[in-house]
């Protein structure tokens, strides 16, 4: 009769086989992305079998006859103890990790998230990026004239046609430019996050002429900053008449027709409101000389230190504050030049909903892997009791510390509030735990290393983000030299239990 375990050797083989290739591909990602904790948590773990495989043969009195089976099989009962130890702090380490991530994910989805999507919206509910061209003037004389086509077969007659031939003026028609723009920022929240937006009062003037000396006829377009958007107190002057009734809308641009008479000058004006998102730049687009150019850029609300241009602008001539010296005003002033560089400015990026509290979020995964890592590695080492359920303990609420500073930070005046009454009390309550777990200053060091990595670390490389690498490698050092430290104690003491023993053992 076959028997029923025959199946059960391969089928624990196929059970295990996911688990362990999760547990490494997990261990693989880590090791990526973070290659130096990933390194401090592989020797803790090390540290933590090592230490149970060890103690519990020192602990176990082998019997007097002890058979090759049974010398086996407590070998391997050792070693399976040691390893669900190991196991035991792994998932642990997994499952806060993503209870972390998961408190991560959870405020930024629902503070200051920018997504393309909201982004779009805002678009186009309040308006686009705004790029103003140069007004474009065309200045022709129409001519008819008659074709004689000649057909191939000589006994038909000729065909006379008539057409249109445009003969345009490539003179140059500009004399002066004054222009005026007034942009004031406006945010746009949409979801949980804010937007650059912007309101604009503009004041476009030219002065134009006629460059050739016999009556012409000209069209005068207009190219509106962006196809959709609101355009408010609209209007067009030529030589002080309103011609604004007169003017086609065509594919975004006012466009006026009319005829010139010989050195006829003009002076068009036109001015309004507009809004719209992130930059807004004024660009001479047709190849030509600016002459008598000016265009001022008054900025009410953003100083100097916070400016910025967008791609292919050029910077100002000159740059003034305003008269509260809450903003600046950029000037742009050009003469005989030729240049298809743009005039504006980009608005910065917004404080976002819990910036802050956000920021500090994103690093105290790092530092809770850091402090799992050093409290599992040195009470091990100091040879604590349970020094592996001690490490969970602590971990567990160290990792639900971080969580109540997400959920509490609306809550208590944001980060720093919440900081102050939530964070730092408990860790420092944790802190004075750990210091009750044994005595020796190792333990006392321990909790101060518990602070700084719980507290300082997350801190610093969340608002100095771009000395994320030097706090972490600061946190590294110090953490290994700590260890030496413990490792070099313990092995000074075991090296001085001999000698204690035999000077004892000697008659007085």
């Amino acid at each position: 009769m076959p028997s029923p375990f025959r199946h059960r050797g391969p089928c624990g083989i196929t059970t295990m086989k996911p688990i362990l290739l999760k547990v490494s591909g997990r261990a693989g990602d880590l090791a990526n992305v973070e290659p130096l904790i990933a390194l401090f948590l592989g020797a803790a773990l090390l540290a933590v079998f090592l230490s149970a495989f060890l103690q519990s043969r020192s602990t176990t009195e082998p019997p007097a006859k002890s058979s090759l089976l049974w010398t086996l099989y407590e070998q391997f009962r050792h070693l399976a103890r040691a390893l669900m130890l190991v196991a035991l702090l792994a998932a642990t380490i997994s499952v806060l990790r993503i209870y972390l991530r998961q408190t991560v994910s959870n405020f930024q989805r629902t503070h200051g998230r920018v997504t393309q999507a909201n982004y779009d919206a805002v678009r186009t509910i309040w308006g686009a990026e705004q790029e103003q061209g140069e007004l474009k003037v065309e200045i022709y004389t129409d001519q008819e004239v008659t074709e004689r086509i000649e057909s191939e077969d000589l006994t038909k007659p000729a065909v006379l046609r008539k057409k249109i031939v445009r003969h345009p003026v490539t003179a140059n028609p500009f004399a002066a430019e004054r222009h005026d723009i007034v942009l004031k920022q406006n945010a746009r929240k949409k979801g949980s996050a804010y937007y650059g937006g912007y309101e604009t009062v503009c004041r476009f003037s030219w002065k134009l002429n006629n460059p050739a000396g016999t009556p012409q006829k000209c069209n005068l377009a207009f190219p509106l900053p962006a196809a959709r958007a609101m355009y408010d107190d609209l209007s067009a002057t030529l030589n002080g008449i309103d011609v604004l009734p007169q003017m086609q809308l065509k594919d975004a641009t006012l466009v006026l027709a009319r005829d010139l008479q010989a050195n006829e000058a003009l002076d068009l004006k036109i001015s309004f409101k507009s809004r719209g998102v992130s930059f807004w730049y004024f660009q001479v687009r047709e190849p030509r000389e600016i002459r008598d150019f000016l265009l001022t850029l008054t900025l009410p609300d953003l100083p100097k230190a916070r400016l910025n241009y967008p791609v292919g602008c050029m910077t100002p001539t000159d740059i003034q504050p305003t008269n509260s010296a809450r903003g600046c005003v950029l000037t742009f002033r050009l003469d005989h030049a030729i240049s298809s560089q743009g005039m504006g400015v980009a608005l910065p990026s917004l404080p976002q909903p819990g910036e802050m509290t956000n920021a500090v979020l994103g690093e105290t995964e790092r530092a809770w892997l850091l402090i799992f890592a050093m409290l599992a590695l040195t009470l091990t080492l100091a040879q604590v009791r349970h020094a592996a359920l001690i490490s969970i303990l602590f971990g567990a609420a160290t990792a639900f510390a971080y969580g109540l500073l997400g959920d509490f930070s609306d809550l208590l005046f944001g980060f720093l509030g919440t900081a102050v009454l939530i964070l730092i009390p408990l860790l420092l309550a944790l802190a004075k735990l750990l210091t009750r777990v044994t005595h020796g200053v190792a333990i006392k060091a321990l909790a101060l290393q518990f602070l700084i990595i719980g507290i300082l670390y997350p801190c610093a490389a969340g608002l100095d983000s771009g000395r994320q690498t030097l706090y972490l490698n600061l946190c590294a050092v110090v953490f290994l030299a700590f260890t030496a430290w413990v490792l070099a104690s313990r092995l000074r003491n075991r090296s001085e239990e001999p000698t204690s023993a035999n000077a004892t053992a000697q008659p007085g």
